[in-house]
């Protein structure tokens, strides 16, 4: 059984680590990937979660004022 310390509706506050293959930002929730369209690399976003997998989640971001200007 996959360990995912993440469900949908659930915010998180993220920091975006690094760049997923298709652009998106993608930051950590206890070593598990949730990957936020929209995200840039070393922002600090609040996201909510939308979507669960085996191995990733996907998020929208909620708030960006966390982010580094």
């Amino acid at each position: 059984m996959v360990n995912r310390p993440v469900t949908p509706g659930e915010t998180h506050v993220l920091a975006i680590e690094e760049l997923g293959s298709e652009g998106d930002g993608v930051g950590y929730v206890d070593d598990f990937a949730v990957l936020v369209d929209g995200a840039s690399l070393g922002e600090t976003v609040q996201v909510e979660i939308t979507d669960v997998g085996d191995n990733y989640a996907r998020g929208d971001m909620v708030d960006a004022e966390f982010g580094f200007d």
